[in-house]
């Protein structure tokens, strides 16, 4: 496949989440209950803010091409580990399982040698996150997330 026929491509694919983006944002904002629907407001509104930034990367050529794509093979252990995570989160809860998930797939595609650094960057990138989620949806937004048994 040749150079120009490859940025066509990107250009089409950009657009089309430019399309899905708006969609989204059009079926969440504008809605009679907008406290029911804040979050996916906020959520797509995100969303199309970012498919617009690729959009206009894709439009100008800014695309940096150090991108590696990663083989469906070896995605397999997260799409695993996601899988058991989402059917665990009703009765583990909502958090630990996040953290677990996390955790495990930071620390299994993590690039460093030493494992006890690994581990170590794996639990703070675990820990930051779930702050971070738990600040978004249970103060800011006030919103009950499953809790399960250890929660």
């Amino acid at each position: 496949m040749n150079i120009k026929a490859i940025l066509i491509r990107r250009l089409y694919v950009a657009l089309l989440v430019l399309l899905l983006g708006g969609y989204v944002f059009k079926v969440s904002y504008f809605q009679e209950n907008s406290e029911a629907y804040l979050f996916p407001s906020i959520v797509a509104g995100l969303m199309l803010i970012l498919s617009m930034l690729s959009f206009v990367r894709e439009v100008f050529d800014l695309c940096v091409d150090d991108f590696k794509p990663i083989p469906l093979i070896d995605q397999t252990y997260a799409i695993i580990v996601m899988v058991v995570g989402v059917s665990v989160a009703e009765w583990l809860g909502m958090y630990v399982t996040t953290f677990c998930i996390l955790l495990l797939i930071s620390y299994w595609y993590s690039n460093q040698r030493d494992k006890g650094r690994r581990i170590i960057n794996s639990v703070l990138f675990s820990s930051g996150f779930i702050g971070f989620i738990y600040i978004l949806f249970s103060v800011t937004l006030n919103l009950q997330l499953p809790k399960g048994l250890l929660i």
